[in-house]
């Protein structure tokens, strides 16, 4: 289809500096009755080449040339980002996915933005931010169908957008922009990431910085001037408390220093004594953009711990080893917890608390049972009358087998045809309280053994195996009950004193997010960090059982599909 130069520039003037962002073509397509497409040599004069890593099979220099086209012909040709209030809210979107490492080419992508804008070529750069925006939506609907990326270090793998779901975006407006966003600490998070990418390297070089032994308070502190560096660009010391404390001929571990060395262990969940010792060390030497994509990777998972309504809900925090209740978006009840071990490692999922269970039976699992159950009962014989278990038939027929009749001797713990039973009381496993939820995993949250208390005492309490035991327990049960508007229910105390089993199913439901955070940021500014300890956070030798990360939804009664085996978790 030809124009003549005299009517090209009457459309160009009659919508002015509109139409030179796309194609005139539209204007003139509709006098005709014609359709247009975009003229994709915008982009001839322009360096693309993130697309072959954010979408390795597109045709073009977009990933999405079919569905632009549809959108800006929806658009009657015109650009979209025109408004510069939606160009502030997609971008840091796109930088902290950036940030975050788990979709290659996107810091590429911006880089071409970037240069597009500093031209002022504002036809490519509407036409490559629109693209960039699908491919944005594109990984967000990826992730919450298969979220392993944020936990395996593997990249997240785009699917072919539909031109439906992506129209669901438009007209864009910064509503529908925000919708996409991870967290609703993006804004403060985004701003510590930012500063810590602003930084210099860090002075503390973990290849060539030596502490010989612990600094205890009071005593001189090796590197010091570079330990204070650290902690002034952390933000804990002020620039006047900074200029004094290098200002001295040695720095000793004293006065400011103790207290900024104290609210870093704090925030780093580590013990708060002041004593600089190899945990400190190893968090006071970690590169700054280590910690930047560590605290942009956990805001891509606060997608799955977000707040949702007023009504009751608990997020699990695994490396924070707690738990917290919210009404109304504010906590009300938190916790200590132990979660799992690292070699059973509790499970990443989403579901509700729907039966709380006084004085519980434990029923022991398949693991346990293989790997600790049976072997105690083959080597001693008092085993499981001094534990207070019983041998039942199986699952579906619980009557007794007496463990006389058994001969042990001979038992392959994995082709053993029989169950395993604890009777409740003050040294049942689960403890006086359960609480329920579906799941595939045989997880729940319960008490702990009257012996086994003083674990809550330890700053690390990863060593169940895979449940979550709560510290406060009659606690949670008395506020959960407290929803359920059952004025004929005896105390909590009561029933538990009772000694006598009892499952209370729950008719207000309360929703339960078990998350896996390592990284946040309190609401003083300042960067919250905790362990590794499932070494989620930085690519492993050893593949993670995809069972522990696929987060399966059971509030919407929806599984995950595995994707690598085609398995349903």
């Amino acid at each position: 289809m030809k124009f003549s130069r005299k009517k090209i520039n009457t459309v160009i003037r009659s919508v002015m500096t509109i139409s030179a962002l796309l194609t005139c073509g539209s204007a003139l397509a509709a006098e005709s009755g014609a359709k247009t497409d975009l003229d994709w040599h915008v982009l001839d004069g322009v360096t693309v080449k993130s697309t072959a890593s954010l979408s390795p099979n597109a045709m073009t220099k977009v990933c999405n040339d079919k569905i632009l086209d549809a959108l800006y012909a929806d658009n009657n040709f015109m650009p979209y980002w025109l408004d510069p209030a939606l160009v502030n809210a997609i971008m840091p979107q796109l930088q902290a996915v950036a940030d975050s490492k788990t979709l290659p080419g996107m810091q590429q992508r911006l880089d071409e933005l970037k240069n597009l804008k500093t031209q002022r070529d504002e036809r490519g750069f509407d036409l490559l931010l629109t693209d960039t925006y699908l491919v944005y939506i594109d990984y967000v609907h990826q992730l919450m169908q298969d979220p392993r990326p944020l936990y395996n270090s593997k990249r997240v793998t785009l699917a072919p957008l539909t031109l439906q779901m992506a129209q669901s975006y438009f007209p864009l407006t910064v509503q529908k922009i925000n919708s996409l966003l991870p967290s609703s600490q993006f804004v403060p998070t985004m701003g510590v990431i930012n500063h810590l990418l602003s930084l210099p390297a860090n002075p503390l070089d973990a290849d060539n910085v030596h502490f010989a032994k612990a600094v205890l308070p009071g005593e001189t502190i090796p590197y010091g001037s570079d330990v204070a560096t650290v902690l002034w660009n952390l933000g804990y010391l002020t620039q006047p408390q900074y200029q004094q404390v290098i200002a001295q001929k040695k720095i000793i571990n004293t006065g400011v220093m103790n207290q900024a060395i104290k609210a870093f262990e704090t925030n780093y969940g580590l013990k708060a004594d002041g004593i600089i010792g190899h945990e400190v060390v190893g968090q006071l030497t970690r590169p700054y953009s280590s910690l930047a994509r560590i605290a942009a990777l956990n805001l891509q998972r606060e997608r799955f711990a977000q707040l949702e309504g007023d009504d009751p809900q608990i997020i699990v925090n695994i490396p924070d080893y707690t738990m917290t209740l919210y009404e109304n978006q504010k906590p009300v009840f938190e916790s200590d917890i132990i979660d799992g071990m690292p070699k059973r490692p509790t499970n990443l999922f989403q579901s509700y608390i729907n039966t709380v269970v006084i004085n519980p039976y434990w029923y022991v699992p398949e693991t346990i049972k293989v790997q600790n159950t049976i072997p105690s009962a083959k080597a001693n014989p008092n085993f499981l009358q001094r534990n207070h278990m019983d041998v039942i038939n199986s699952w579906s027929d619980r009557s007794v087998v007496p463990p006389s009749s058994i001969n042990w001797a001979t038992v392959n713990p994995k082709t053993f045809p029989h169950e395993f039973r604890q009777d409740p009381g003050p040294e049942n496993a689960l403890g006086r309280v359960a609480f329920l939820m579906p799941d595939s995993f045989s997880v729940y949250m319960h008490d702990e053994e009257q012996s086994e208390y003083p674990l809550f005492k330890r700053r690390q309490r990863d060593l169940s195996s895979g449940c979550m035991r709560v510290q406060k327990p009659r606690e949670m049960a008395k506020l959960i009950l407290s929803y359920q508007n059952m004025p004929n229910l005896p105390s909590v105390d009561d029933m538990i004193n009772s000694n006598k089993h009892r499952e209370i199913g729950l008719k207000k439901h309360v929703d339960l997010d078990v998350a896996y955070l390592t990284s946040w940021v309190t609401p003083d500014g300042q960067l919250a960090m905790r362990p590794d300890i499932y070494g989620y956070d930085n690519p492993r030798t050893k593949p993670i059982n995809n069972q522990f990360i696929s987060i399966p939804n059971y509030r919407t009664h929806e599984r995950i599909k595995l994707a690598l085996n085609g398995q349903s978790s």
